[in-house]
């Protein structure tokens, strides 16, 4: 019985079953009103439990939705840290050579050409040397904002390391690579301005075309960085294309 109800029946003289004169109704009364308070207890209860429930699903999707963000947010830049050159921003060595791959893989299967450039920056010690590697950092970020955009979309360029860069232009022809080349290499004939310092720094580029000078990964590098440095040797600031008279 309700604790409550025990008393009350005291104080109404309940005794052996039975009530005094008149106290059956209010004890009938007293019942109903006891009942009705504790129903309105529970109703209460569950409101409560109800809201706190709706609130803990809110804070948790809540939680969920930020975790997922934070998480989504970390890959991306793990992702980063992975393919991004770390100074320039523009794709590292070891991006690089996952596109080479790949695109090697497709011109297998399509018959596709391409061609790679190899590029490293004519006297850029000297940079390093009169001005600070300051000066030099910001030289290699400009070379990337300056490049970058005036490629295509679906060429590749990168940043191996130091001041040598790499770029792929895919899907050509013969006729059409040498106007894609003479366009890259007048990029750096122009001159730069860091720091309010004037700076003539140019590039020295070695071209393979693959497949007709190799057909793999490693052979073309090779070849691209024998020809960058025939380059380098007949007074820099020039193209030169791969020829088997090198090796």
């Amino acid at each position: 019985m309700h604790k409550v109800l025990q008393k009350q029946l005291k104080k109404l003289g309940f005794k052996d079953g039975k009530f005094p004169d008149g106290n059956l109704e209010k004890f009938i009364e007293l019942v109903n009103t006891t009942y009705n308070e504790a129903d309105e207890e529970r109703k209460f209860s569950e409101r409560t439990l109800e809201t706190s429930s709706q609130e803990m699903e809110e804070l948790y999707e809540e939680l969920k939705q930020k975790s997922q963000t934070a998480l989504a947010k970390s890959e991306q830049r793990y992702k980063e840290l992975a393919t991004k050159d770390m100074l320039t921003g523009i794709l590292n060595r070891f991006a690089f050579e996952d596109a080479l791959n790949r695109i090697i893989s497709n011109s297998k299967r399509t018959g596709a050409k391409f061609a790679l450039l190899f590029l490293d920056l004519d006297r850029f010690k000297e940079v390093n040397d009169t001005y600070g590697h300051d000066v030099g950092d910001k030289l290699l970020i400009e070379v990337a904002k300056r490049v970058l955009p005036s490629i295509r979309i679906e060429d590749v360029f990168a940043r191996l390391g130091g001041d040598e860069f790499v770029l792929l232009f895919t899907n050509i022809i013969q006729k059409n690579l040498y106007p894609l080349v003479d366009k890259a290499i007048s990029l750096f004939r122009r001159p730069w301005v860091i720091d309010d310092i004037n700076l003539h720094i140019t590039t020295s580029i070695g071209v393979v075309i693959y497949p007709d000078d190799a057909d793999n990964e490693i052979e073309l590098m090779k070849k691209a960085d024998i020809a960058m440095y025939k380059s380098k040797e007949l007074g820099r600031n020039q193209v030169v294309y791969f020829q088997r008279s090198m090796l």
